[in-house]
């Protein structure tokens, strides 16, 4: 009896050290899948982050192709390619890393901004149009710049001067001063002049002053003064005429119902349109204002005169950068996702 209680025991024990062991090796398989679970979530969200920043960039820069390789993310790496697809449509490739377990997702998008193909440094809207210069150092430039205004940038050039029909492209080459063709550059030869295809200009008008973030009285200004900048742009609605003389500095959309004289030292990065009945944008004279981005300016009336005189030496210059700057970061810039695939 004894004997077969100590067997009893032996057996128990035995039974008792296997079932523990089993639960131990259940329990380390158990912690080995849980990890690896882990870290395939993780390899995802850092997947989706390099999406995200990706997205971001375009939002900020619709030219942005550059990428990211082994970027550092929340303990793992990201790589991301984007590629050009067709106009404005990318290919976004995004492939997350952490302790050697990758995640790969693949987003198509389009790009799209809530504003008109810029073709021309200055767009003259009106059938009927006159252009005075008074100087002879003015500066109007289709070819791409970055936003310093310097620097060449690699898109692609528009005109200097955009106008509404053949008929006034060659009116306007045949009464301009021969001595100025090379201030007016761009695409098409010199001077750089050319017509648009088209737009509306008062349904942007008006959807940018509906937007505007500031408004400010008609009226003459002389005091130094500062109106956003690319990073946090403004848009400036005026309801009239508006002389700007001083040492004035902006960036965003200027939005004027009427007259518009720059002189003094001015510096606009963005987007300045003019419009009224029979509309003038004068420019220089007193200083040497300068646009980089892109000059709308035109008349409500068929039977008023755009008239643009330029004095001094003022210059608007192209800037593809400096218009998606200004455009993003006021929320009008869209990236919209067309296809995913994870």
């Amino acid at each position: 009896m004894g004997q077969q209680s100590l067997i009893i025991v032996a057996l128990s024990s035995l039974l008792v050290g296997m079932s523990v062991l089993g639960f131990m090796g259940a329990w380390d398989f158990s912690n080995e899948t849980t990890a690896s679970m882990f870290e395939r979530e993780q390899a995802l969200n850092i997947t989706r982050s390099g999406i995200n920043l990706a997205i971001s960039n375009l939002r900020h820069q619709k030219t942005w192709r550059t990428g990211f390789n082994n970027l550092s993310v929340t303990g793992g790496t990201v790589s991301v390619r984007v590629i050009d697809l067709g106009v404005d449509t990318v290919r976004i490739t995004s492939v997350g890393t952490i302790n050697g377990v990758n995640h790969r997702s693949v987003v198509e998008v389009k790009l799209s901004s809530i504003f008109p193909n810029v073709e021309s440094a200055l767009t003259i809207f009106g059938d009927s149009v006159e252009f005075h210069n008074d100087g002879k150092a003015f500066q109007i430039d289709g070819r791409d710049y970055l936003p310093d205004g310097v620097t060449l940038g690699t898109a692609q050039s528009v005109k200097g001067i955009g106008v509404q029909s053949s008929k006034l492209q060659a009116d306007l080459i045949k009464h301009l001063d021969p001595k100025v063709n090379g201030n007016i550059l761009g695409s098409g030869g010199t001077p750089s002049i050319g017509p648009f295809s088209g737009s509306n200009l008062p349904t942007l008008q008006k959807f940018y002053k509906d937007r505007a973030t500031i408004v400010l009285p008609a009226g003459k200004y002389t005091a130094n003064s500062v109106f956003g900048t690319l990073d946090k742009p403004e848009i400036v609605y005026v309801p009239g005429d508006l002389d700007w003389k001083g040492n004035i500095m902006g960036a965003g959309i200027l939005v004027v119902d009427g007259k518009l004289e720059m002189g003094g030292n001015i510096q606009w990065q963005g987007i300045i349109l003019s419009l009224s009945g029979d509309v003038t944008i004068e420019l220089g004279g007193s200083g040497n204002p300068s646009v980089i981005g892109t000059v709308w300016v035109g008349n409500t009336s068929s039977s008023g005169v755009t008239n643009v005189k330029v004095n001094g030496s003022p210059s608007i210059r192209y800037s593809y950068l400096t218009l998606s700057k200004v455009l993003a970061n006021l929320g009008l810039l869209d990236v919209e996702v067309i296809k995913y695939w994870e």
